[in-house]
């Protein structure tokens, strides 16, 4: 038997585990190697704006995100940070670090309007127990494989997109990703996003942003009034992320 404390641990996962997608690492995760991961691991909790990861950092510690959400940011060479992504409950971050022993890459802060709890583990405790278990390493070089891919679809979306369909992408991105269903054909982003930050998620500055929101808000498309985006026309703003040569096929 277990302590009170891992039962309580146990449990805390248990609540969580409904709202992990069946994408993310976690929620591919056989749950033999979660158990082994929360044995050897700390319960951290983050309230909203705290930071978990620092850029530029030589710790290597890796995060297992069991709730909320977090963003993922890069500085500028001007004053600023550009949103590079944004990683929910059932995801992992901190594992590139973990694996190659190099410097944090991006600051990881706490943006949901509920604490982060996660489990904490040290670069030898994750890689001993991963080890353990096969299955882990291949969710591992999924979930990195994911973020490259994505990071390389943007970037040629940078130099052959105009803002208005890079920035529809996104939104259909974030909509199937963390989208809350209003009813009808609006979705809920669910997340707090302010256009800067949308703006730095495909490169480009603030005013163009706004630009390309205005349009969508024209078109119906989008509502951009509250903190969290609501997609207006899912299937609209899907035909206006969809390139040409899709459309005609």
């Amino acid at each position: 038997m277990g302590s009170a404390f891992d039962q309580d641990v146990r449990a805390l996962i248990d609540s969580c585990q409904a709202d992990w997608l069946p994408s993310s690492f976690l929620g591919r995760l056989p749950r033999p190697a979660l158990d082994a991961f929360q044995a050897a691991g700390t319960l951290v909790r983050f309230r909203p704006k705290e930071i978990l990861i620092t850029e530029d950092d030589a710790e290597t510690d890796v995060f297992l995100l069991l709730s909320s959400c977090v963003k993922v940011t890069a500085a500028l060479d001007a004053d600023g940070h550009a949103l590079l992504a944004i990683r929910v409950g059932g995801d992992i971050v901190g594992e590139i670090a973990a694996t190659d022993g190099g410097r944090r890459v991006a600051t990881v802060r706490a943006c949901g309007r509920e604490p982060v709890y996660a489990i904490r583990l040290a670069q030898a405790d994750f890689h001993r127990e991963a080890s353990a278990y096969p299955d882990v390493l291949l969710r591992l070089s999924g979930a990195i494989g994911r973020k490259l891919r994505t990071a390389t679809r943007r970037r040629v979306d940078y130099s052959g997109q105009p803002p208005l369909i890079r920035l529809a992408r996104v939104l259909v991105e974030l909509a199937d990703d963390y989208g809350q269903p209003l009813g009808g054909k609006s979705i809920m982003i669910g997340v707090d996003l302010t256009k800067l930050e949308l703006g730095t998620l495909v490169g480009v500055t603030q005013t163009t942003a706004e630009r390309a929101l205005r349009t969508m808000r024209e078109q119906g498309l989008i509502d951009t009034r509250g903190r969290r985006p609501i997609v207006r026309d899912a299937e609209a703003m899907r035909a206006l992320a969809r390139p040409l040569s899709q459309t005609d096929k």
